[in-house]
This record gives C-alpha cells, structure tokens and sequence, in this order.
C-alpha cells in the first residue's frame, strides 16, 4: 500500500459535504430579501442567529475587512460572504470561510447557531480554545478547524455531536489526552485528522480514516484497529507507540494506504 496524501483525502470529504451544503444555501439565499436583516430575523431563531454571527465577528480582527464590507446590519445574513441558510426557516447552516485571514478567537455563542451543519474555518488565523459549547449544535456533519493556532484540550463536549462526519484539527498547537469517549459517542464520524498538535495518551479505537500523527501518544499500538472492517487510511506516525504491528492489518482487505507505522516497525 503506497504512502497516500493524508490532507487530499480529508479535502476530499470536506468538499463533498462543503458542495452539498452550499448548494442548499445558493437556493435559500436567492429567495431572500437583502435590504435588510428583518426578514431573515423574522422570528427569534432567527434573531439568535444574528446575535451569534455578531458575537462571532466581534471578537476577529478581520485585517483584510472581508466581513466588515459583507457582514452588514442592512443585508440579511443569508446573504452575507461566508453564510449558507435553508430555504424555507432562513436560519443559517453553514459557516464558511476557509483561507479567510480572520485573526481572533472563536466565540462561544457559535454553539447557538442551532441549524448549522457545517463549520469550515481552516487557515483562518483562529488562536485560543475550542468553545465547549460547540458541542450544542446537534445538526453538525463538519467541523473543520484545521491549520490554525488553537490550543487547550479537545472539549469533551464535541462527543455530543452525534452526526458528525468529518472532525479536522490538524495542525494546531492542542494539547491533553483525545476524550476517552470521543470516538465512542460520535458514531457519524467518518474521518478523524488530529495531526501535528500536542496531543497525549493512548489511541483510541475508530473508524474509517484517522490522521493521528505527530503527536506525543503512547502506549502499545492498539490491536483494536483490526477490528475496523471499513478503516481506509490510517495515519499514527511520529508518536511513541509501542509493540508491534497487529497482525490483523494484513487482512483488511479496504485499507489503502498506512503511512510510517509499517515502513518503520517491519525491520
């Protein structure tokens, strides 16, 4: 099995659930009004809504002013760069704006956001913690906070969210033990990229695509895996884990690609 590119394959996901998303909210957003926020507001989820986007806004710098020429009281939010809404509700289901130099911490009035499916704020310039009350928005598929200055542990609280497809952390400073029922609550959950961070402890057992490496986890290489029918990739390298490979590996027959824990542990 040849050594794959991890990040393509994450990408790869995160653009089809990303399509299917905006999709939705092109039809929504041509429906409605842009002279205002009334119409999108009309009713308090909407006005919740609103709150949380300005709570969110309020707390980035925004050097390039992206959302200080969109995000405006005087156009509905569903038109605003970045927002995707449904159709007939007008309440907001995506968030998007991966590459979008933000610069600031994430609000915790996010998890107000009660529709939202997918969250995409990757190499955005976030740096502080992962709110907890993240783990409020039960409708979440995609959570995609990936290369971004975030530190603190993984909130326990994102184990709550029981549709999630597609949880990317890599590349950012976290640090702690992976929430031992993490993997356990999140039974959506397609892919797992927790790459080069600080992360501690042992791996837990999981699914279909795990990106661990480069992290400081310990403990024997988890024979648990062999247990996984539909794992595709898996990635654990540059860890200290130890012992050997298990041999149930070699007998799953969707695995494409393992990077690092065959090449160096097979001497």
């Amino acid at each position: 099995m040849a050594a794959a590119s991890f990040s393509s394959v994450v990408l790869a996901l995160l653009a089809i659930i990303s399509l299917s998303a905006l999709v939705q909210g092109v039809a929504s957003t041509s429906s409605v009004n842009s002279t205002d926020n009334v119409a999108a507001a009309g009713g308090d989820g909407g006005s919740i809504d609103l709150a949380a986007l300005l709570a969110f806004k309020s707390q980035l710098s925004d050097p390039l002013g992206v959302l200080a020429s969109s995000w405006r009281t005087n156009v509905s939010f569903c038109c605003w760069i970045g927002i995707s809404c449904s159709r007939r509700r007008q309440r907001v289901t995506a968030l998007s704006l991966p590459d979008v130099p933000l610069q600031g911490a994430l609000s915790p009035h996010l998890g107000n956001l009660s529709f939202l499916s997918l969250l995409k704020l990757s190499h955005t310039g976030l740096v502080g913690s992962i709110p907890a009350r993240l783990g409020m928005l039960r409708r979440l598929r995609v959570l995609s906070l990936y290369w971004n200055g975030l530190s603190g542990a993984i909130p326990g609280a994102i184990g709550n969210l029981t549709r999630l497809e597609i949880l990317s952390l890599t590349s950012n400073s976290l640090s702690g033990e992976i929430p031992p029922g993490l993997l356990q609550n999140l039974r959506s959950l397609q892919a797992l990229s927790l790459e080069t961070n600080k992360l501690t402890g042992h791996i837990p057992p999981s699914l279909r695509t795990v990106f661990l490496g480069n992290n400081s986890l310990s403990g024997p290489k988890p024979h648990g895996v062999g247990s996984l029918p539909m794992l595709e990739h898996l990635s654990p390298q540059a860890n200290q884990l130890s012992g050997t490979v298990p041999p149930a590996i070699f007998n799953m027959s969707r695995l494409q690609s393992i990077w690092s824990w065959l090449c160096t542990h097979l001497a």
